[in-house]
């Protein structure tokens, strides 16, 4: 059986019984138990949404730059190398620096430090004291 073909144009999909089948153009292309048919969709289903995250990437990082510029606490995505570029966006992207004007309430002022605030801990030090 052939899975992989050229161009698929329609595909459709039945269930009879247990089983779910695939047809393409009334030829059965594949056929799944129900368990198996599930898992391939959740599969199918993670696949296409980080192929939309790469075909969108552009449009992803104009979003988060605004967001960030804003001061907005929201991620759009959880790539660093997007969230990266998207801050560099925030941080220098002149069109963003004009119509998001400074002040806490409307956004991020030229002069400050883009980004959310990190609390660092270290280990505590042992403080002698002179007696």
């Amino acid at each position: 059986m052939e899975i992989v073909r050229g161009q698929v144009r329609s595909v459709d999909v039945r269930q009879e019984g247990t089983r779910v089948l695939v047809l393409e153009g009334g030829r059965l292309v594949l056929e799944l138990p129900w368990e198996a048919a599930l898992t391939l969709a959740r599969a199918l289903q993670v696949q296409g949404k980080r192929a939309e995250e790469e075909a969108k990437a552009l449009e992803i990082v104009a979003d988060q730059a605004i967001l960030t510029r804003l001061g907005a606490p929201i991620g759009l995505t959880s790539r660093p190398d997007l969230l990266r570029e998207a801050a560099r966006e925030a941080a220098w992207d002149s069109r963003l620096r004009r119509y998001i004007p400074p002040g806490r309430a409307r956004g991020i002022g030229s002069g400050e430090v883009v980004g959310a605030p990190r609390v660092i801990r270290h280990k505590a030090r042992k403080v002698r004291r002179k007696t």
